[in-house]
């Protein structure tokens, strides 16, 4: 399958932002594609607006083993659902450490966790569908929810799912600084469907149910031969993406 019919494909399912030049100065929402639960498919993750075949690359132990260590220094145990599981990739890292589930919308990317985490009970299901008859000790989700259309269900129902000492992981692209708006000029993934500033997104996590416990910058450049990520509260103000520890607030605090 060369990249050209991949991106043909992906762009059958996915309808592409429009964006001005000036958007990124702005919190703007692109059209809904027509269908994400068949966007995610092998055709996504081999084009080169998004992944170009490369998924194990953008993903190197060192970014999971950051991400590790703030889902660690959050909770450092209990039951953890992973949504947008994608590979498994984070679940095989975090699995000596928590009791670990997954989640994702695409078959194709469950069909790679399988092999990697065997043992890991894996779900197909979009976020504001899932439902279980158990609650988790901590949800993380990385690079997902600017994918999600339905997003004020999709954290409502992610706060349904947290137990009531729950914690909420998120990292998320912000394009409101020199950095996020360089970034959002070569961010050609149309599935991005939330181009939205920091501050965007806390107020939306608030509004939502969620208390930030703590929010930190996150600096990720591919690099030859090596993927240079980090995450820190001094990037927080500055940096492309941010990851966000919440809690669910006090009823009648939002």
């Amino acid at each position: 399958m060369t990249h050209v019919a991949d991106e043909r494909a992906l762009q059958l399912h996915v309808a592409p932002a429009k964006e001005s030049a000036s958007s990124w100065l702005r919190d703007t929402v692109a059209p809904l594609p027509l269908d994400l639960r068949v966007a995610f498919e092998e055709a996504y993750f081999a084009s080169p607006l998004a992944y170009g075949g490369q998924y194990d690359r953008a993903n190197p132990p060192r970014k999971l083993a950051s991400y590790l260590r703030e889902v660690r220094e959050a909770k450092p145990g209990g039951a953890l659902l992973d949504v947008g599981c994608a590979f498994g990739r984070f679940l095989e890292v975090a699995a000596p450490h928590y009791t670990c589930e997954g989640l994702d919308v695409s078959r194709y990317a469950l069909s790679h966790a399988r092999r990697r985490v065997p043992d890991i009970p894996l779900y197909q299901a979009a976020i504001q569908d899932f439902v279980v008859d158990r609650r988790y000790d901590i949800i993380t989700c990385f690079d997902v929810l600017e994918h999600v259309p339905e997003l004020e269900q999709a954290l409502s129902r992610l706060r349904a799912l947290l137990a009531p000492e729950g914690v909420l992981v998120a990292a998320v692209p912000v394009y409101d600084t020199p950095m996020g708006w360089a970034v959002g000029m070569i961010d050609r993934d149309p599935t991005h469907l939330h181009r939205w500033s920091r501050d965007a997104w806390m107020n939306r996590l608030q509004t939502a149910g969620y208390l930030a416990r703590t929010m930190k910058g996150i600096v990720r450049i591919p690099l030859p031969g090596y993927f240079l990520h980090g995450i820190s509260t001094r990037w927080r103000t500055w940096a492309a993406a941010i990851l966000v520890v919440c809690t669910q607030a006090a009823e009648g605090a939002t």
